[in-house]
């Protein structure tokens, strides 16, 4: 069967050119040719995105604090003391009583303002002898006098005879130093420091004392 198909196929077609084939040789034993490896595509890189952080804004440095101190119990504050002001006027102190006559006795009796009757008498009769008398003269209770200071008297010379019964003339500010029973002569002013009267009417020989200075003071003025 094989043959006379090809001979068939001879006849009808031996004078024609079917087909032609390409001039080259074929392998004894030809392999299927092997389907050509496409050409992968790269696959692209997974791209990794980072997503924005966010800015925090910046913490300041905190400063080392120093270790607290143990606090000292609070003290009371003391009150402001104000100026004074033009309106505030110091009270001046009062002023040495005034003086009327030449001859001022001093005596100093805290207990009475006035002296007492025996005193008065036996004062009086030692200014007469010398010419003057309690009514010509000013007498004056220290412990009862409203001012004390008598330097108002000394610089103003408001009296001659300054005669003090046992009153130290520093408490009348007064800065003299006198010896008892010595008359002294001190810018104009004749002054003299005696005993108490009461010490000296008990005793003779002060009064002999008080009698001869104040007749020496008198009439040496």
């Amino acid at each position: 069967m094989e043959h006379s198909s090809a001979a068939l196929f001879q006849i009808l077609y031996q004078h024609e050119i079917l087909f032609q084939l390409e001039d080259r040789v074929l392998p004894a034993n030809p392999l299927p040719a092997e389907p050509e490896e496409k050409a992968e595509a790269p696959v692209p890189e997974p791209v990794t995105v980072q997503a924005p952080v966010p800015t925090l804004p910046a913490t300041p440095a905190l400063q080392a604090e120093p270790p607290a101190m143990p606090q000292s119990p609070a003290l009371p504050q003391t009150p402001a003391i104000a100026p004074p002001t033009s309106t505030q006027v110091a009270t001046p102190a009062p002023a040495f009583p005034a003086l009327q006559h030449k001859v001022l006795v001093l005596t100093d009796e805290p207990k009475q303002k006035d002296m007492l009757m025996s005193e008065a008498l036996f004062l009086d009769n030692i200014l007469k002898a010398v010419g003057h008398s309690l009514e010509t003269s000013d007498v004056l209770n220290f412990s009862h006098m409203p001012g004390q200071d008598a330097r108002t008297v000394l610089s103003g010379k408001k009296t001659n005879f300054f005669i003090s019964f046992g009153v130290p003339l520093i408490r009348l500010n007064l800065d003299l130093l006198l010896v008892p029973y010595t008359p002294k002569n001190i810018e104009g002013i004749w002054f003299l420091l005696a005993d108490p009267l009461v010490v000296i009417e008990a005793d003779r020989n002060l009064k002999k004392k008080l009698w001869q200075a104040l007749q020496k003071m008198f009439e040496m003025s």
